[in-house]
């Protein structure tokens, strides 16, 4: 072995050792926050009935873009999330939600560029993903190609409603901004996952826009993963918030043709 073999290996040793402490020490963390006593209020008897619960994950730049992650749509400023590398923690996180998904609901846009490459990829994230039952929220898109997809034609806020009263688990949306900052607006997402990816563009489409009211949001989990990317979790709307439910005695609102566009 030459020397610099063996410097890269003492070197890639103490990488694995880091990594080892790192994990052991926030599952103790974990374990920690789980023996304390929750001084919280319990949540009124609306906010435990078996529901699904629309969760948004996003991957987000420190300035809260959202646009092109993988930089294969042209904006100038793309590919930032590849800026990382190949990373084992953020592809374990995507198995992880989507095994424990019960649907994803996606606009137009996200729902095309996912469509145009899970079908073709084998694995066990693509397996998953493939079999999921998918919702699509768009007045234009006809003829789904992935499988298991439905298309939403309807008012989003009542499909949305309506998809909560019969999905049992986490019903997850992926990119679709549009339709996140629609649901964020009606106080209909539950809870915020995102990847905190440590680089600022100063352009581009964000996560969130201007709202009618201010949005509280409860922090439930902080990890920070390899790269320097903070993965935050939240609790959004939720019990504590204004629910947006269907008026039953109104006739359906047209749906809105942006609404397919993400």
């Amino acid at each position: 072995m030459t020397v610099y073999e063996y410097l890269m290996k003492a070197v890639q040793d103490d990488a694995r050792r880091a990594g080892e402490r790192d994990r052991l020490l926030r599952e103790a963390r974990r374990a920690r926050r789980a023996r304390r006593p929750r001084l919280v209020p319990a949540a009124p008897a609306s906010c435990r009935t078996e529901m699904g619960k629309i969760v948004v994950s996003e991957n987000v730049t420190l300035d809260g873009v959202i646009l092109d992650s993988a930089g294969d749509e042209g904006f100038r400023a793309g590919g930032w999330v590849g800026l990382i590398g190949n990373s084992p923690q953020l592809a374990k996180l995507a198995l992880d939600e989507a095994l424990a998904a019960g649907a994803f609901l996606l606009g137009r846009r996200s729902y095309e560029w996912l469509a145009a490459r899970w079908p073709s990829r084998s694995g066990e994230l693509a397996d998953r993903l493939n079999s999921l039952p998918k919702y699509v929220v768009s007045a234009t898109l006809e003829h789904p190609a992935w499988n298991n997809s439905t298309v939403l034609k309807g008012d989003v806020l009542n499909e949305v409603s309506t998809l909560k009263q019969h999905i049992d688990g986490d019903i997850v949306i992926a990119g679709s901004g549009q339709l996140v900052r629609t649901l964020i607006e009606h106080d209909l997402v539950d809870e915020l996952r995102l990847k905190i990816f440590p680089v600022a563009l100063g352009v581009g489409e964000r996560l969130f826009d201007e709202t009618s009211d201010k949005k509280p949001v409860r922090l439930l989990d902080t990890q920070t993963l390899e790269g320097g990317i903070a993965y935050l979790t939240y609790q959004s709307g939720g019990c504590g918030g204004p629910r947006w439910r269907p008026d039953r005695s109104l006739p359906p609102r047209p749906a809105d043709p942006r609404m397919g566009s993400d």
